[in-house]
């Protein structure tokens, strides 16, 4: 399970909102998690609680609550000495969270006092909500299958292929049938603003998928090459392949880029006026519709301007470009714009702008899982830039 789809679910569980079947992910997920694990946990505390609420969580009940909470008939051991040693480790974790979250707003906010700053943000509805688990697919025959509705470990049986919807919440592909498929049947994921999902495919390929977003890919992967289509931004663990002892190549296309990967772990992002391709480990070749091809290494970015045609190659940190995926927003002198329109795709609103904010930018992180408000307060403290927020419509304002 990704840690922000965690956090989100102990955020579900101390507000008494959790669903039965989100109450087994939790559960599940916590009791494969090492007591050793104690990064793990400090940023699950600080991003769940710290963060969110201004004070120290009750980090010696938390865990013991979660697991022992008598809604469900347990699937899982309930080792009294596992216990205790986790509840040790919560609460030496604990400790450290107030201070590092006292050291992330200095170095964050470095603003004015937030009384002097005079904050403007208002709300005219009840409330705005992180984005979460929510996508649909397309079948092959056209029938849609929306994800949120469909339970946990749960197995949808089509002709040649199943779907499985795992205790995780993940999706998987698996085909039961070659010989009912052939090369053109296709399935469609799409993500809506305020929606992300992971997938594996049917040749073993891991997809995270952010929001707004959509893959089409084939139930089947021909024998000699395996082709995606991306709109939006995906994360790709491209699974190795070989026929005759070559590799089958693991082709992204775009609307104006063509990825071949020869390696494994990178990220595309094609939302806007531009396509970034980041290379995390292994090897891409990258070709756009302008003739030029690159071959990137391990934390090289290549950024392709549409309107222009021209690529500039950048080595980054992949740190900022992957923190979606992870369940942070996090961003390094980026512009008011750019921050915007994440920040509008996760919360699902309308993002409009007053005055010259062209050098606004801003360097931080926070969890993708904060209340609206609070997220724009923080940014509000910067004393660049202030917000109001009317319906779903949030502007940005000097």
């Amino acid at each position: 399970m990704e840690k922000g789809q965690l956090i989100h679910l102990i955020h579900q569980y101390m507000d008494n909102s959790i669903s039965d079947d989100n109450l087994v992910l939790l559960k599940n997920a916590l009791e494969q998690k090492a007591d050793e694990d104690l990064l793990w946990l400090w940023d699950i505390l600080m991003e769940s609680s710290a963060a969110t609420k201004g004070h120290a969580p009750d980090s010696d009940h938390l865990f013991q609550r979660i697991m022992l909470d008598g809604r469900l008939q347990p699937n899982f051991s309930k080792d009294t000495k596992k216990i205790k040693t986790t509840k040790r480790l919560v609460t030496l974790v604990a400790a450290a969270c107030i201070l590092v979250f006292l050291k992330f707003a200095i170095d964050f906010i470095n603003g004015p006092d937030p009384i002097e700053a005079g904050l403007s943000t208002k709300s005219a509805i009840g409330t705005i909500t992180p984005g979460g688990n929510k996508a649909r697919i397309v079948l092959a025959d056209g029938t849609q299958l929306d994800l949120e509705t469909v339970k946990i470990d749960t197995v949808i049986q089509l002709e040649g292929y199943a779907v499985h919807k795992t205790a995780d919440g993940s999706i998987t592909y698996t085909v039961t049938d070659e010989h009912s498929l052939n090369g053109d049947m296709y399935n469609t994921i799409i993500t809506p603003k305020g929606g992300a999902y992971n997938l594996t495919l049917s040749d073993g390929t891991k997809i995270a998928m952010n929001a707004s977003s959509t893959l089409r890919y084939p139930i089947r992967f021909q024998e000699d090459a395996r082709a995606v289509e991306l709109k939006g931004e995906a994360y790709f663990d491209v699974s190795k392949q070989y026929r005759d002892g070559n590799r089958i190549p693991f082709i992204v296309e775009t609307d104006q880029q063509t990825l071949e990967v020869l390696g494994t772990a990178f990220n595309v992002n094609s939302y806007g006026r531009m396509i970034q391709t980041t290379l995390v480990e292994g090897s891409v070749r990258i070709s756009f519709d302008n003739g030029q091809s690159h071959v990137l290494k391990p934390n090289q970015q290549a950024v392709y301007t549409r309107k222009s045609k021209r690529t500039a190659i950048n080595t980054v940190d992949p740190f900022y470009v992957l923190a979606w995926k992870n369940g942070s927003f996090a961003f390094e002198d980026a512009s008011i714009e750019e921050v915007m329109e994440s920040v509008g795709r996760w919360y699902d609103v309308d993002v409009a702008f007053k005055g010259d904010l062209k050098d606004k930018r801003f360097s931080g992180t926070i969890s993708r899982f904060e209340n609206i408000q609070k997220l724009l307060q923080t940014v509000e403290l910067t004393g660049s830039v202030k917000f109001e927020i009317k319906g779903r419509r949030i502007l940005v304002m000097e």
